[in-house]
């Protein structure tokens, strides 16, 4: 009894570090706090502990204002336009990113006012839709967030044995995998996400409900409840949001009111209903709505950033032997239900903890995950660039920054995608990669991010892409022709610039 007693103790008093991307740059809650602030706090008053949110935090998340995360939106959009994207392609890349958390992008220009039907903003407002959502338990949205890993054996012991899916390279197994290919066996939401966002054609293709496929893979698994609680509090059966969802094909959008479904199909009818929004490729000669491929790839990249931050605690949640107290992460088909499991690490108290601990660290690194994740986005970028954007005519207007692929061929500038990300993202200062203990000095993207106020951390991000762009068309073989970068609608490279705002 009085080791059972010990265990318990034990277990809930281990502390998890939390990630993930969230708001960073908001708009203030109270007038005279700035044109734009945090969106958390980035200090508690009431607790020391760095990997526990507080009170104050808590009720930030509760009542976040209107804003973005630099590393979903600016810092893909930057990355986009690095690698050869014609600047409105890679702005609706990084709204439809947004989307995923929000359900709508509403972007919010450089002085601090919010995009409307009635101002100039209103064309940069995306569709919106629910089925993605972070916090739309009704569908498996929560779980393009929070991406649970699938087990076969139904116990989570193949998911995170020693052959299994690790920490916070998930995307790497098996190696050689990613970034050619991602597992199918234990990654369903992810590979499945992933071809679909790769499909070059306007085809709807096959989206389901966390990954999970029919027998013959040409239809998504259905008659199936996927069910389960992410914990409020690090402590298995911690109360928190329940999941209710059903399986089968991925849900668009879900009317709270009405019970009205569209499923992912629907997608290009959203895209081109001119009730739902005004955004068109305006750079083009043609201007017309925004194509699918780009809607897609965007929800695709903010899944992966997600996954490659939260797996450094939830993903890699492993089951403690038994009679330990960590049910582990992973979800299982049990009779007919699809059950998911959430470990002790993986709850809402030291997810909002780790927002604070993404951007504005000042004189020293980022979080680890931050590298990570942009790192895959290069990786994703040149992927899709390839496959999908070389086939449209304007969608690259700098081809020479584009690598031929992901795996050592050059750009016609002489880059490769890792001399890329080491110049973007960053180079390793100490450690060796995929040791999980690896330290970064910042690249160009990611210093910015380092600035600890929200407004100069804005202003530095445009800044940095105006000098690189700068940078590549004086490398160009024929910088005449090259298309230099534009900052997002409602942003200018110069901080003091008020004529770029909306009106």
């Amino acid at each position: 009894m009085r080791i059972r007693t010990l265990l318990i103790a034990a277990c809930l008093l281990v502390a998890a570090v939390a990630n993930a991307f969230f708001e960073d740059v908001c708009l203030p809650r109270r007038k005279g706090q700035g044109t734009l602030t945090w969106c958390i706090k980035p200090t508690c008053p009431s607790r020391t502990d760095p990997n526990r949110a507080c009170p104050e935090q808590l009720v930030d998340f509760l009542n976040v204002m209107p804003g973005r995360s630099m590393v979903h939106a600016d810092s893909t959009y930057f990355i986009a336009q690095a690698l050869g994207y014609r600047p409105d392609v890679a702005y609706w890349i990084a709204a439809y990113n947004e989307v995923t958390d929000y359900t709508q992008y509403v972007p919010i220009d450089q002085c601090g006012v919010q995009a409307t039907s009635s101002n100039s903003g209103k064309n940069y407002i995306t569709a919106q839709f629910n089925g993605f959502q972070r916090t739309n338990n009704s569908t498996d949205g929560p779980l393009d967030h929070y991406v649970v890993n699938f087990s076969p054996n139904g116990q989570g012991t193949d998911v995170h044995g020693a052959m299994g899916v690790q920490s916070l390279y998930p995307l790497y197994y098996p190696r050689p995998g990613y970034p050619l290919r991602i597992d199918d066996t234990y990654q369903k939401t992810l590979a499945n996400i992933r071809q679909w966002a790769m499909i070059p054609t306007n085809d709807p293709g096959v989206l389901c409900t966390v990954g999970l496929l029919n027998s013959d893979g040409t239809g998504c698994l259905n008659g199936l409840t996927i069910t389960g609680t992410v914990p409020a509090f690090t402590k298995a059966g911690a109360p928190g949001p329940p999941i209710n969802a059903a399986s089968g094909k991925k849900i668009l959008n879900l009317d709270a009111n009405t019970g009205a479904i569209d499923y992912y199909e629907k997608l290009q009818s959203y895209l081109d209903d001119t009730g739902k929004t005004t955004g068109t490729l305006w750079l083009s000669p043609s201007p017309g709505p925004v194509p699918l491929q780009v809607a897609r790839i965007g929800i695709w990249l903010h899944v992966m950033q997600d996954t490659s931050s939260h797996s450094t605690y939830c993903g890699d949640d492993a089951p403690t032997p038994p009679g330990g107290c960590d049910p582990g992460t992973f979800m299982s088909i049990v009779g007919d239900q699809v059950k998911v499991s959430f470990g002790n690490s993986c709850a809402t108290g030291p997810h909002l903890a780790g927002h604070v601990q993404e951007t504005g660290t000042n004189t020293n690194p980022l979080p680890l995950r931050d590298y990570v994740a942009l790192n895959n986005t290069v990786d994703e970028l040149i992927n899709f660039g390839n496959q999908v954007a070389l086939k449209y005519p304007g969608w690259i207007v700098n081809p020479e920054l584009l690598p031929p692929d992901v795996v050592g061929g050059k750009s016609r500038q002489g880059f490769s995608a890792d001399d890329l990300k080491a110049t973007l993202v960053g180079k390793i200062a100490s450690g060796t990669p995929y040791s999980r203990a690896e330290v970064y000095q910042s690249g160009v993207v990611t210093l910015p991010l380092q600035q600890t106020n929200a407004l100069d951390r804005l202003h530095a991000m445009n800044a940095a892409l105006g000098n690189y762009s700068q940078t590549v068309q004086k490398q160009s073989a024929n910088p005449s022709a090259f298309r230099a970068f534009q900052p997002m609608p409602g942003n200018s490279f110069l901080k003091d610039d008020t004529s770029v705002c909306w009106k």
